[in-house]
């Protein structure tokens, strides 16, 4: 099983998917941090600020999901990107990323690959820059062509939550690539 993730540090999309001989949706999660705090959070975010109490609550809920699935042996990851009108959503998504990788997949000697969006984007939906609502579009499509397997109800799905799919999506059209070449090459 892999673990499929939209970092946000707002709102993060989270999916187990398992690819062993179809793609299928297990179970997904938002992290939903533009949230009041407890009281608990408080005191961190007095120390840290509020981006760590964000930060702590994604890593507890990847922490949580892996003792639920402890069989995952990879994360996916949408890789960060700079967007000129937002700047600092940047620095946010790479210490996602980094506190993902170093509290979690290195000291758990687990897999992680990064996926740029644009191909997730393009890759998922066959349009470049494919707004959230297309993608929403060919999800439906994916599962009414049994392409990908999900139980859960599409339209009650987060935007961040479909997002992570598309990326775990994009992820298995690249092992499929991948032993393509490798039987062909045989």
């Amino acid at each position: 099983m892999i673990l499929s993730i939209d970092p946000g540090i707002n709102n993060c999309g989270l999916s187990i998917l398992n690819l062993n001989s179809q793609f299928e949706v297990k179970e997904t999660w938002l992290v939903k941090n533009a949230r009041k705090f407890t009281e608990e959070e408080k005191i961190i975010e007095a120390k840290f600020g509020n981006r760590t109490v964000k930060v702590i609550s994604i890593i507890n809920k990847i922490k949580e999901i892996l003792s639920i699935y402890p069989n995952v042996y990879s994360f996916i990851i949408e890789a960060p990107f700079y967007n000129a009108l937002t700047p600092t959503a940047y620095g946010s998504l790479l210490e996602i990323i980094f506190s993902i990788k170093y509290l979690i997949i290195i000291p758990n000697n687990l897999e992680m690959r990064l996926i740029e969006p644009l191909m997730v984007k393009k890759l998922f939906s066959n349009q470049h820059l494919a707004s959230k609502e297309v993608i929403k579009q060919f999800l439906h499509k994916k599962r009414d062509n049994k392409e990908i397997i999900i139980s859960k109800e599409i339209d009650e799905l987060s935007e961040h939550e479909i997002d992570s799919i598309a990326i775990g999506y994009v992820h298995y059209l690249s092992l499929l690539e991948e032993n393509a070449n490798v039987s062909s090459s045989n």
